[in-house]
């Protein structure tokens, strides 16, 4: 998911450390809501883009402080090995991944005769 999503249910991890029902999440974070920004940036151009940076949060930071697993990822070849010790760990667990945001593939509607 991504960080902006994650941003909206951190206490989860509190419930699910509580409940003993481990998960794992893994959090895109480019510090951005970067489908907002990419659209501005499409519509309007870079300099009216506006309200779509955020902070590079540590979400496992967040998780383990609710009592989880945390890992935090910048490579891409850390996740695998990381998303192992978060299964591993058998708690709610995080794997921030920080990332760099890019404009989602467009799309093209089927054309209909």
């Amino acid at each position: 998911m991504g960080h902006g999503t994650f941003g909206f249910h951190p206490a989860e991890i509190d419930t699910a450390v509580r409940s003993r029902a481990p998960f794992v999440a893994i959090v895109g974070n480019d510090a951005r809501w970067n489908a907002e920004y990419q659209i501005q940036l499409r519509d309007y151009g870079a300099n009216r883009v506006g309200g779509c940076e955020l902070l590079s949060t540590r979400y496992d930071n967040v998780a383990i402080a609710f009592g989880g697993h945390g890992e935090y990822v910048t490579r891409p070849n850390e996740i695998a090995p990381a998303v192992e010790r978060a299964l591993a760990s058998g708690l709610p667990a995080i794997v921030n991944v920080a990332l760099e945001g890019q404009p989602a593939p467009s799309f093209e509607p089927m054309k209909t005769a």
